[in-house]
């Protein structure tokens, strides 16, 4: 389970692949990373997740994430956990306010500086971009092939270039990696990402299958983000 989950973060945040092999075509590559660089770059939005995976320990995965970045940097990330019948709240709900940031995992609450995580009080979420220093070559790599229609681009993930880098979490064989995006106005309004994989972790195989759904709503008009109430009493991580 804990393998899987880290394989989550990897399929959104981690497509640094090269290759050699057929690609996409570089108009509709270029033309969704031109689209999600212009998304990150939101001064405020609500972004919600939901993480499917089919497994021995089938598991869903919700998240909301509510930012604003006008100013000092303002965020709110929630997320519960649903497997084996049950439901855990607060999962892991982290805060960034008033140049501080709050820590909820599963009711163990914290607090500390904004500093302590790399961050300032004007820092822009903009830096997280994990495509933002690729070359145009190497996101044209990412691809293996590609359409579009009307406003959904519809890709099919290298997914050789993927098993490499998700060898780093165990010897994983990936059967297809699909991504599928809306574009609406310059910016990825929806997103899905399905791949099926099989991991072979201590002798033993693991076949899994992921869907990840992003949606993103609000672009630079969120009013406010749901702080909780009692963020002063979280305890001061020292």
């Amino acid at each position: 389970m804990k393998k899987i989950t880290i394989f989550i973060l990897t399929l959104i945040f981690g497509f640094g692949l090269t290759a050699c092999s057929k690609n996409a075509p570089a108009d509709l590559s270029l033309e969704f990373f031109n689209a999600l660089h212009h998304t990150f770059q939101a001064d405020s939005a609500h972004v919600e997740f939901n993480i499917v995976m089919n497994e021995d320990d089938p598991s869903e995965i919700l998240a909301n994430l509510y930012f604003d970045q006008k100013n000092e940097l303002a965020l709110a990330a929630t997320s519960s956990l649903k497997a084996g019948g049950r439901t855990q709240d607060n999962f892991l709900d982290f805060y960034i306010k008033d140049g501080k940031t709050y820590l909820n995992s599963m009711g163990v609450k914290t607090q500390s500086v904004i500093e302590k995580i790399g961050l300032k009080t004007d820092s822009k979420l903009t830096n997280l971009d994990p495509f933002l220093d690729m070359t145009d070559e190497e996101l044209k790599q990412v691809f293996t092939s590609g359409k579009k229609e009307g406003d959904t681009y519809s890709f099919d993930i290298n997914k050789g270039e993927l098993a490499k880098l998700l060898d780093a979490y165990g010897s994983v064989d990936v059967d297809h990696a699909t991504l599928e995006a809306k574009i609406n106005d310059g910016v990825v309004t929806d997103l899905r990402i399905d791949a099926d994989l099989a991991q072979k972790i201590d002798e033993h195989a693991l076949d899994t299958s992921i869907a990840i759904t992003i949606r993103v709503s609000d672009y630079d008009k969120l009013s406010s983000i749901p702080f909780p109430d009692d963020l002063d009493t979280y305890k001061i991580d020292e």
